[in-house]
């Protein structure tokens, strides 16, 4: 997940504002959106997120969009991350789901 989403997120944030960014923030929402969704699909995993780590995070990706803070955010990495990750955790339960 961390070099797919690494690889994504940068390719995204790239296509908005260039070569000139970095950081791995966009790996940080895939892992967040992955915990997140497996935790609500398959809650026998014993893998999830706290809903107010997730609600934090969804209101700063949202505040960062609208340029709310007047900084440089990647919101194209972010925004990729979390899809990634969501895609990922979709996968990775679609047979958990069948089972139940």
């Amino acid at each position: 997940i961390t070099v797919i989403a690494a690889l994504l997120s940068g390719f995204v944030q790239h296509q908005f504002s260039g070569p000139w960014f970095g950081g791995l923030s966009g790996v940080v929402y895939a892992l967040m959106g992955y915990v997140w969704l497996r935790g609500e699909r398959d809650p026998q995993s014993g893998v999830y997120l706290q809903r107010g780590l997730i609600l934090f995070s969804l209101v700063w990706l949202i505040a960062g969009w609208f340029d709310v803070f007047g900084m440089s955010i990647a919101n194209g990495a972010h925004v990729a991350g979390l899809v990634t990750g969501l895609a990922m955790a979709f996968v990775d339960t679609q047979n958990v789901r069948k089972r139940t």
